[in-house]
């Protein structure tokens, strides 16, 4: 089941978690690239859009998290 609350921002491992979402959002616009290059133009645009908005929503949880941290534990 997915999480839809931000206790991961106390975890020991939230800096792999973030990491791990933005390489994410790095491959999806990569693959998006190399798509539009060699196969389909719109689909890979569509795709690199889509990587970096999820790369760019990643670093908005980021900035949450940091203000949660400094606010300590719940």
């Amino acid at each position: 089941m997915a999480r839809t609350d931000d206790s991961t921002a106390h975890a020991a491992n939230w800096r792999t978690v973030l990491a791990a979402d933005a390489a994410l959002g790095a491959l999806v616009a990569v693959i998006g690239v190399v798509v539009a290059v060699f196969a389909n133009a719109v689909v890979g645009v569509v795709m690199v859009a889509a990587g970096v908005a999820y790369a760019s929503l990643v670093g908005a949880r980021a900035r949450r998290w940091a203000r949660l941290r400094r606010s300590g534990p719940r």
